[in-house]
């Protein structure tokens, strides 16, 4: 089963093949590895995915900050570039030498806790270092491990999804901001003009993750949850309808046709559409645009906020020895740090945004350029983290078939048949069905 598990939660993560074979960590594992000692120093590893020169050069930098006020740790680095990091991680669980700290998202580090591969004690220690209370809940609640209360690694920061919008246009029409269902649909209908290629939004429609990433925050503001107690499948029902309805609403006020980033950025940033829905990493795009200033950010609700999310979040290996399991917490706890936190995040600013509720009010954190293009809007955005969802999580556990039904793009295909194609909306939730319930049965 866990097998299974790791090849179906692969290319979600990050499609890269040959993970299928790995092996878990163990105690022996851990007590056979002789500590990396050097007269009195401990020396760990931290490997990360951000092998960029500059963001190098910026870890270093909190890594030598880190080494000044901890005499007897030595942090080294090991970056990663994205199209071999699972390939690496792979092979170093499979021969127990997972190296003391490891960098990533919290699905990969759902598949590295299926093999048992983390130290979810440790992790928790940091947590608790750092302090629960800095942190925004939603960001916690996806850090939970499953059926544990210890946390598969420590959130580090993060990057959200919600609705830009121009703020000058909606002025003009006297517009309230698109914060609700209602709101947005009365001002994409309020500035749609295809004719003049003018569109009211901008929404992802093609058969791809990002498709499912915006879509999920709709359902995320609806409350709904893609599996029951049961762990079945309830795509097929009234409210997954209102939602999927809701969203063909959307969609007249669009781009025709499949969409994906590029469509939906460049649309937004070149000025063809009022709206988009897209992540905090158009921010760039924006400021090199000089459009900072007019763009607000807002998170879709109807009955809750909608907020949809990745985490950049540091986890322990179960795979060293104690005095480097000692140093790993210390290293992790420090990036609770205002000073190494706002550094991290100032190396891709606006991209990754603060999870610690006191570095997003910190004026140091809005102390840069990007940042101060948005003015008030840059330090608003983090709050988006206090309801972060994720489809196909319940109760802080992902459902074993979800690194399936998204690799596959089957949510992704059911609204690209209806919005694209032309599909009956039944028909394809009838369909999409069936095929989520193929998925959950593979896994069982």
């Amino acid at each position: 089963m866990k097998k299974k598990l790791v090849v179906m939660m692969l290319t979600v993560v990050m499609a890269v093949t040959g993970l299928a074979g790995c092996g878990g960590g163990s105690d022996s594992a851990k007590s056979d590895k002789d500590s990396k000692k050097d007269g009195d120093v401990v020396e760990i590893q931290f490997l990360h995915g951000q092998p960029e020169e500059e963001r190098v050069q910026a870890i270093q930098e909190i890594i030598d900050d880190f080494e000044a006020e901890n005499e007897g740790i030595k942090v080294t680095q090991m970056p990663i570039p994205e199209d071999g990091f699972w390939t690496k991680i792979s092979t170093l669980m499979s021969t127990g030498k997972l190296p003391a700290v490891v960098e990533g998202g919290v699905d990969q580090l759902r598949l590295m806790n299926g093999e048992e591969a983390l130290d979810l004690e440790a992790n928790t220690e940091a947590i608790e270092a750092i302090g629960k209370d800095r942190f925004y809940e939603g960001v916690l609640k996806m850090a939970k491990a499953p059926g544990a209360d210890q946390y598969l690694g420590v959130p580090v920061a993060g990057w959200v999804s919600g609705i830009w919008y121009r703020k000058s246009m909606f002025e003009e029409k006297g517009l309230e901001a698109p914060t609700t269902w209602e709101n947005i649909q009365k001002a994409a209908e309020a500035f749609s003009d295809p004719a003049n290629k003018k569109y009211g939004i901008m929404i992802a429609t093609e058969e791809s993750d990002f498709t499912e990433q915006s879509f999920s925050s709709f359902t995320g503001s609806a409350g709904f949850e893609l599996f029951d107690d049961q762990g079945k499948p309830q795509f097929n029902t009234p409210e997954m309808k209102e939602i999927l309805e809701y969203y063909k609403t959307l969609y007249q006020y669009t781009m025709p046709g499949s969409n994906g980033v590029e469509e939906v950025k460049d649309a937004f940033v070149g000025g063809h559409s009022a709206m988009a829905l897209y992540s905090t990493y158009i921010m760039g795009a924006l400021v090199d645009q000089g459009l900072a200033d007019d763009v607000g950010f807002a998170v879709p609700e109807k009955t809750e906020q909608g907020s949809f999310g990745m985490t950049s979040t540091m986890t322990i290996s179960n795979m060293i020895s104690e005095e480097e399991r000692e140093a790993a917490i210390k290293f992790v706890s420090y990036m609770g740090n205002k000073e190494a936190n706002i550094k991290w995040c100032h190396m891709s600013p606006g991209g990754s945004n603060p999870v610690l509720k006191d570095v997003a009010d910190d004026p140091a954190y809005l102390e840069n350029d990007v940042l101060k293009a948005f003015g008030d809007t840059a330090a608003t955005i983090p709050d988006a983290f206090e309801n972060l969802q994720m489809l196909g999580v319940k109760d802080g556990e992902v459902n074993p078939a979800m690194g399936n039904i998204s690799s596959k793009f089957i949510i992704p295909h059911c609204i690209n048949s209806i919005l694209v194609q032309g599909e009956d909306v039944d028909a394809a939730m009838e369909k999409c069905q069936a095929d989520l319930e193929a998925e959950v049965a593979a896994v069982e």
